[in-house]
């Protein structure tokens, strides 16, 4: 006989699953958003500080646009020296304090070279005249280029092939061969012909370190008349730096002289003001890095879904098992064929029972079963046998209780303030079920029965009040059956 299980196995391996399942889509979909939300914020800080940068570089380009110092004797203050034909110039004193202010306030370090060629170091060459005129400016690209971490340098190109330069490093590389032929490269050429926006480029290594570098360009004018060019180098590994917020890399691509890789996800252009480029911005997804990341960052997450997950397993096999053991006890105390109570049943419920005044044992039993069986078959034995739990059943009340303690005999039990009362009762089963006894055999059939009805204080031994039952039922059926005595 197969056991009566609440769940089955299958549900309570697989109903934990699905939640758990559900439970890491919505865990994923939330890693997700979290990464598109950090995707966003890095976008817009690295266009925040490209649109600094571009801001910057409209400031030195207003100061030499529209601002010069013609003093001569500034460039006395600076060190001169011609290294391998290149003329080169740089503050003698490299803390800078404003005239007339106190000299206890703190100076500025301040880190710039010019570069030219070897008429540069002449003072009376038209090249130092025109420096001269610029070099009170030097100082700004210095303040500039400290002002942001991620700024490398600032430059000036002069279109007399002069540079002017902060920090220093950049201008210590600069050759003669470059000054000569720096009007003549494409930067120059590209950036002249825009002379209402700022160029972006990049990104590029650089000679002096071979770090990779954003460059924003941008023409100076001056009565409308061409004088040089403003470049500004950003770092762009501290650019591209999310400082651990995202497994994947972020990359900027120009889209003018490279595609995008095949894992660019997130392609977003720039939008910056003012600036002219066809540059995007991409995330490049690695799925294994991804899911490693997923894992490390989430791994407490996933430990409460595999919890979660044992739990509910654990949790519907301990039901599985209560329901199992209360079938198995149900299936002790119970009929197999009729679900009345069995024997030990009946014990169990009068252990329990609170009984009234009176009680009493009824044992019934139905009359010539055994011909009923050989002329009808055992099929129809069976059906009389149900049929007449069933007519017990509905004649008894709730309090009351009826069991088979075999083949055709029944127990019945009752309690009451009356002796006479229970009398009735018991003759009322056997009436009900004598009355449409035909409707399950032909010709139906009778029962007889025992009754012992005793005071509630003889009520607790059970087998006492049986065996008296039961020898009143042999009397009934030796005396012509069909009745009950008492």
């Amino acid at each position: 006989m197969q056991l009566k299980r609440h769940f089955s196995l299958k549900f309570v391996f697989l109903m934990p699953l699905v939640l758990s399942a559900i439970v890491l889509a919505l865990t994923i979909k939330n890693y997700v958003d979290l990464v598109n939300r950090e995707i966003s914020d890095e976008y817009g800080r690295i266009q925040n500080d490209l649109s600094r940068a571009a801001k910057l570089v409209t400031a030195i380009d207003y100061s030499f646009t529209n601002y010069s110092k013609s003093q001569y004797i500034f460039l006395l203050e600076h060190n001169r020296q011609i290294k391998n034909s290149v003329c080169q110039m740089w503050p003698i004193d490299a803390l800078l304090l404003t005239d007339g202010r106190n000299h206890d306030m703190p100076a500025v370090d301040i880190n710039y070279m010019l570069v030219g060629t070897t008429e540069l170091c002449d003072s009376d060459s038209d090249v130092y005249q025109r420096v001269a005129s610029q070099v009170s400016l030097a100082p700004v690209l210095s303040f500039m280029h400290d002002i942001d971490e991620t700024i490398l340098g600032v430059q000036y190109i002069d279109r007399e092939g002069y540079l002017m330069s902060s920090p220093d490093t950049y201008a210590k590389q600069a050759t003669a061969e470059l000054l000569d032929t720096i009007k003549a490269r494409p930067f120059w050429q590209s950036t002249a012909q825009n002379p209402d926006v700022i160029s972006i480029s990049g990104p590029a290594p650089i000679a002096a370190t071979s770090d990779l570098v954003m460059s924003l360009t941008m023409p100076v004018y001056s009565l409308g008349e061409h004088q040089g060019m403003l470049s500004l180098d950003i770092a762009y590994d501290e650019l591209m730096d999310t400082r651990g917020k995202l497994s994947g890399k972020l990359e900027i691509i120009n889209a003018t002289t490279a595609s995008f890789p095949d894992n660019a996800t997130r392609v977003e252009q720039f939008n910056l003001e003012g600036v002219r480029g066809d540059h995007h911005l991409i995330y490049r997804l690695d799925p294994i890095k991804e899911i490693g990341y997923f894992v490390s960052s989430h791994r407490y997450s996933l430990l409460v879904i595999g919890f979660i997950y044992v739990f509910s397993v654990i949790v519907l096999f301990l039901i599985n098992t209560r329901v199992e053991h209360g079938y198995l006890k149900d299936l002790a105390a119970k009929d197999a064929m009729t679900g009345l109570l069995n024997r030990r049943g009946l014990q169990d419920f009068l252990v329990n029972a609170q009984h009234g005044e009176y009680v009493a044992i009824a044992v019934f039993d139905i009359d010539n079963f055994k011909s009923i069986n050989d002329t009808y078959g055992h099929d129809v034995g069976d059906n009389v046998i149900c049929y007449m739990a069933d007519q017990i059943t509905y004649s008894i009340r709730a309090s009351d209780a009826v069991a088979r303690f075999g083949g055709e005999e029944f127990v019945v039990y009752m309690s009451g303030s009356n002796r006479d009362a229970l009398k009735k009762s018991l003759l009322r089963v056997q009436q009900s079920i004598r009355s449409r006894s035909q409707e399950v055999v032909a010709p139906g059939f009778t029962v007889s029965g025992g009754v012992e009805i005793v005071d509630e204080a003889q009520a607790s031994n059970f087998e006492a009040l049986f065996k008296a039952a039961d020898e009143k039922l042999y009397q009934a059926k030796t005396s012509g059956k069909d009745k009950l005595v008492f």
